[in-house]
């Protein structure tokens, strides 16, 4: 993957962030001429000139062919890697929401007291089908003969 760098060329050379004067350094003082970056090429190609710009200008180096050639490659670069981790974000973020969103439909899990009282009636359940077959012994033999084979 390709590095990025800040585009601040005072931190950690503080003799780039300033003019021959003393003063900080701004955009207006590069030397750097934008249509050099811009020639020849589409609408399209706009913000990786501009960030190849912000790149010349940042190192301060000297307007080449094959300088803006290889700033327009580190600038693709950039924007394809920092383009990746959007949609990868976005992609998160949308799935998170998407179960969060489900979660909040789903009713909520039942307590304690009612799941004891689930068992209460399930054990009442089974005694009264014990009660009833002993009660009707034909049915108990009828079934136990079933299982028998």
């Amino acid at each position: 993957m390709a590095t990025i760098e800040t585009i601040r060329p005072d931190l950690g050379r503080p003799e780039l962030g300033k003019t021959e004067a003393g003063s900080p350094r701004t955009m207006t003082d590069s030397p750097l001429d934008f249509a050099a970056f811009r020639q020849g090429r589409g609408e399209a190609e706009r913000t990786t000139d501009l960030l190849a710009f912000g790149l010349a200008a940042e190192r301060q180096e000297p307007v080449t062919p094959e300088a803006i050639a290889r700033l327009r490659q580190e600038a693709t670069a950039a924007l394809s890697d920092f383009s990746f981790r959007y949609l990868h974000n976005t992609v998160e973020q949308v799935r998170r929401d998407a179960v969060t969103e489900h979660l909040g439909r789903l009713r909520p899990p039942p307590g304690f007291l009612r799941l004891v009282l689930a068992n209460l009636v399930a054990l009442a359940l089974a005694a009264a089908a014990g009660w009833w077959l002993m009660q009707h012994p034909e049915t108990l033999a009828g079934i136990s003969g079933l299982l028998a084979g």
